[in-house]
């Protein structure tokens, strides 16, 4: 039995790193219901890339972060990567043989799961009430897959990440 090297753990981690930083770019008030879900869309392809090497911890450690990061409840949004790291897990084989166009309606509803759950830990927690355009970016993390998705598998082939 050959014993395979993991390679490439920077690659991942600067690709997070990069996703959190869109993550909290400012933007106008009014562009902010556009933002996508940037670190749910990598943790996203990565979990479904690499199934072996990422998952619930790695969900759990770069959701606590993001929460960090935004000054959230602490927890809130590693709950929510967690669920969609498990789902993502259970499905991953599944999800590889969709077409790119069916992988970005799943991933539409990854992000429409994603974006109820952390609305009602947020409304649990007592924060205030969002609006229609809450979930815009759902539709717009759809739409962003297809080249997200590309761009990361010609990143991991090209620094051969295993």
């Amino acid at each position: 039995m050959q014993n395979k090297q993991k390679r490439g753990t920077w690659v991942i981690i600067l690709t997070l790193l990069i996703a959190l930083i869109l993550s909290v770019i400012p933007l106008p008030e009014s562009w902010l219901p556009y933002r996508p879900d940037w670190l749910l869309l990598v943790f996203s392809y990565w979990v479904i890339a690499l199934p072996h090497r990422i998952g619930l911890l790695w969900a759990f450690i770069w959701g606590l972060i993001f929460d960090a990061l935004l000054g959230s409840t602490l927890g809130m949004h590693s709950f929510t990567l967690c669920v969609i790291a498990f789902i993502l897990q259970l499905n991953y084989l599944r999800i590889r043989i969709y077409p790119i166009w069916k992988q970005a309606l799943t991933m539409g509803g990854f992000s429409l799961l994603y974006l109820a759950l952390v609305l009602w830990l947020s409304r649990v927690t007592g924060s205030p009430e969002s609006d229609l355009s809450y979930w815009i970016s759902s539709a717009i993390n759809a739409l962003l897959w297809p080249w997200l998705f590309i761009l990361l598998r010609d990143i991991r082939r090209y620094f051969k990440v295993s």
